[in-house]
């Protein structure tokens, strides 16, 4: 602690505020801004914050359902750094971030908090002699800061003042129209420590992607997906627009997701997806079993890949949103993609996440269900070959935000791998704001039934 003191003291001589900061179990991040003067203190003890902050729903409402607000009194936990986070908000120095994550009084993660789940999680998977590499990837929009009639807007281009008029995917002169930005949001994620890549124009209007380096350290590339979605709105609204990750924005555009890769590996060094040389990439047992402990609990953990209304309109075929128990090999139709590539880089692209998921919770169920599907030899579906979208495997799967609550809340696979304490707050928290968004009258009634 005290190294740690002197070497933030040496490296942000100037500075003024530390935002201490956590992703809440919808993603969304909370915290606290503190003066420099605490930062002693924050390193020694962290910061007092209620367990309640991970009962809330998307809009900030703790739910009373969860057990965690009146029923304790509304506890609070002390929430400690994340020693390799810290990072300046600003070139001066003078404002500082860091993650933070609850924790039991006696000093061990709190298993309420999403980190923690999936700290817990790969410790886990690790003692059954596996190590998973993983890299997020990001999509999403920018957009005007006002609503139109309530609804959202593409950003304008600043040089024109208008909106992208069609669809560009990988375009290069779509790209340059926002690439000040986009180029700022990459500084912006170095700097927090973010090993961002790639940035890409997908392929709505005002869409972009931006991916994070391969990492063996799979809760710090958890870290960084959530800095990632922290800092990419930040920038944008500094240069005057707003950057959403809703999973589908516009209705006649295609849904933003959250793609993870993953391979897993032994103690040696062996990538245990590869297959042998010359072989199908898919031919690999090991492959196989993980893929189909993948589509095994898809249905179950669905509750976390689309977790609200919006993410469950990004279900639609033809929209490159793949979310059926789909698998094959370079194919982008499909649900469990095998990327082309030599086999020492042999890996499964997962893609049925929507981009507003909790990045913990979202890599704490890939990898558990890879593993579980590796440790019981699953069989995987059929592979597909051409199109997923002509025939997609939905069977067992939930059709309904609500279904998908319920499987995820009966899931003995979800309680073993997250908790059954964690499974129902989780739940309760979701189901209040199902509920209360169903309970809600649009505009679109008025206009309709009036």
């Amino acid at each position: 602690m005290a190294q740690l003191l002197e070497i933030l003291t040496k490296n942000f001589p100037q500075m003024e505020t530390i935002t201490a900061m956590f992703a809440d179990s919808n993603g969304i991040m909370r915290g606290k801004v503190l003066p420099t003067d605490t930062l002693p203190k924050l390193i020694k003890e962290g910061i007092l914050l209620p367990a309640s902050v991970f009962g809330t729903d998307a809009t900030g409402e703790s739910v009373a359902e969860t057990g965690l607000v009146w029923d304790t009194g509304d506890r609070d936990y002390p929430f400690m750094p994340v020693a390799d986070s810290f990072h300046a908000l600003d070139d001066e120095g003078k404002n500082i971030a860091c993650l933070i994550q609850m924790m039991e009084t006696d000093g061990t993660p709190h298993h309420l908090d999403p980190r923690g789940i999936l700290e817990a999680v790969i410790a886990r998977i690790n003692g059954m002699g596996i190590y998973p590499v993983i890299a997020p990837e990001l999509e999403f929009y920018l957009i005007d800061r006002k609503l139109n009639d309530g609804m959202g807007q593409y950003a304008p281009i600043p040089v024109t003042g208008e909106a992208q008029p069609t669809n560009q995917i990988y375009g290069i002169e779509a790209f340059d129209e926002f690439s000040d930005i986009i180029n700022d949001i990459h500084r912006s994620c170095l700097n927090a420590g973010v090993k961002a890549d790639t940035a890409i124009t997908e392929y709505g209007r005002g869409q972009y992607e931006i991916n994070i380096l391969h990492n063996k350290d799979a809760l710090r590339a958890a870290d960084e997906a959530a800095l990632l979605r922290y800092h990419t709105r930040r920038v944008a609204r500094r240069h005057g627009i707003d950057a959403t990750f809703m999973g589908k924005p516009f209705a006649d555009d295609t849904g933003s997701g959250f793609h993870l890769h993953v391979s897993l590996w032994d103690h040696k060094g062996n990538n245990l997806m590869a297959e042998q040389d010359g072989a199908d990439p898919a031919s690999n047992p090991a492959l196989q079993h993980a893929v189909g402990g993948l589509a095994q609990h898809l249905g179950d953990s669905f509750a976390v890949f689309s977790p609200n209304a919006n993410a469950w309109r990004r279900i639609a075929p033809g929209h490159y949103a793949p979310v059926d128990k789909s698998w094959g090999v370079n194919n982008r139709t499909v649900n469990f993609r095998i990327p082309a590539g030599n086999a020492s880089a042999r890996r499964i692209e997962h893609r049925a996440a929507s981009a507003d998921i909790n990045p913990y919770l979202t890599t704490a169920l890939i990898l558990s269900a890879m593993v579980d599907g590796i440790s019981n030899a699953l069989t995987p579906p059929a592979m597909t070959e051409k199109n997923a979208y002509d025939a997609p495997n939905r069977d067992g799967l939930p059709a309904t935000w609500a279904e998908a609550n319920d499987m995820f809340v009966k899931s003995a696979f979800v309680k073993d791998w997250l908790g059954a304490e964690y499974t129902k707050v989780y739940i309760a928290t979701k189901e209040y704001e199902r509920l209360t968004f169903d309970q809600t009258i649009t505009p679109l009634e008025w206009q309709w039934y009036r």
